[in-house]
Formats: C-alpha cells, sequence, structure tokens
C-alpha cells in the first residue's frame, strides 16, 4: 500500500459545534414552515371557504382582498427562507448589491439602522465562491439571537484580497457559529479574527482570496 501523508488530527468539539450550528438552521427554516407559512395556508383555505359561501357581494370582495394579503405576504416570506437557503440575487447583482440588500432587510425587520459601506467594482468581481462566503458569513453573524442597536458591514478590495467586517454591539459569537465562520473561512483561503473595537463592539473581520483557491 502506497504511504500518504498522515490526516489532520479531528477537533470533534469542533465539528460538533459546526453540526450543533447547522442543525439549528434547519429548525429554523422548518419551524418558519410549520408555523408561519402552513398557518398561512390554512388562512387561505379559511378565507376562500368564507368567501365561497358568502352571500354579500362587498363582503365577499373584503374576504378575497383577505386572501390577496395573506398570499403576498406569504410570498414575500417564502423569498426570505428561499435567501436563507440560496441567496439569488448574489449572482444577478453581485456582492455589494446584495450585502445592502441584506442589511436592508435586517434594517426593516428590526427597526435598527445599519451602517453600510462597500467600495466594490461591478466590473472586476470577486470569484463566485468567495463572494458567496463573505456573503453566507454575513448571514450567519445576523441571524444569530443577540439584540442590536448598532450594525456596520464594510467590504473592501484591499491586497487582491476581499475584507469584510461585520461590526455590533450585541453579543459575540457563540463557539457554533464562530467554528463555522472560521472552518468557511478557511476552506476558501482565508482568515477570520474575532475581536472588539474600543468602544466595545464586536468586530467579526473576514480576509479572502480575491480569486479564490485553486481547484
Amino acid at each position: 500500500m502506497a504511504s500518504g501523508s498522515a490526516a489532520p488530527p479531528v477537533d470533534h468539539a469542533v465539528l460538533r459545534a459546526l453540526f450543533a450550528q447547522q442543525e439549528a438552521l434547519r429548525q429554523q427554516v422548518a419551524r418558519a414552515l410549520h408555523n408561519e407559512i402552513g398557518q398561512a395556508v390554512s388562512a387561505i383555505k379559511m378565507s376562500a371557504h368564507l368567501a365561497g359561501d358568502e352571500d354579500d357581494a362587498a363582503q365577499r370582495r373584503e374576504d378575497l382582498a383577505e386572501i390577496v394579503r395573506i398570499a403576498d405576504d406569504t410570498v414575500a416570506r417564502l423569498r426570505e427562507l428561499y435567501s436563507v437557503l440560496r441567496p439569488p440575487q448574489l449572482e444577478a447583482l453581485g456582492l455589494q448589491a446584495s450585502l445592502r440588500g441584506e442589511a436592508e432587510a435586517w434594517q426593516a425587520r428590526w427597526g435598527v439602522p445599519a451602517h453600510i459601506e462597500v467600495a466594490l467594482a461591478d466590473e472586476d468581481r470577486a470569484a463566485a465562491a468567495i463572494e458567496l462566503t463573505a456573503f453566507r458569513s454575513v448571514q450567519d453573524v445576523l441571524l444569530a439571537p443577540t439584540a442590536l442597536s448598532r450594525l456596520a458591514i464594510t467590504a473592501a478590495r484591499i491586497d487582491d484580497c476581499l475584507a469584510l467586517r461585520i461590526e455590533h454591539d450585541g453579543e459575540a459569537p457563540d463557539a457554533g457559529l464562530l467554528a463555522q465562520l472560521h472552518a468557511r473561512a478557511n476552506a476558501y483561503g482565508g482568515e477570520l479574527a474575532l475581536t472588539r473595537s474600543t468602544a466595545g463592539h464586536v468586530q467579526v473581520d473576514l480576509r479572502l482570496p480575491w480569486r479564490g483557491v485553486p481547484t
């Protein structure tokens, strides 16, 4: 048997943290599908039955309008869930527009202003895997259950690297999320650092090779 280099040691604690983080995301999507989408579909069905049995034309129009409203809200929520699983805007619009969109959606959801400073040229984009890695890192940090009153996201090309910073005044990422962020960065030839600013804000710094890693 040909000899080869020994496999690197496995940190089982880090793996368990990664698996727990992935399972938490699956549970979040499952709860949203069951509690929100399932209830919305049931409401649409009930409203449709009411509209079908309604003899008053004005009331029937109100019932139908309510069905349309619920359907619109459900479609919007499904798009949010889909973007968690696969960001469709990233390929079409690029990282700059996608980060702004993600921050604006977060701002609309929580009512907290987000400061976005992204200086990336649309005509010379980073490798697709690098853009996805950066975008997923932002998503993961923003999905963490921590109350924020300040959020800032900056991104720029520095020394042929994509430099991304997420700064907020909430809790630092837990062990599972931090392990996932580190593993994703390392897998694509990058590095991640967790620090605090002079004001005590959490800073997640990610640096990734602009062109990606050779396949």
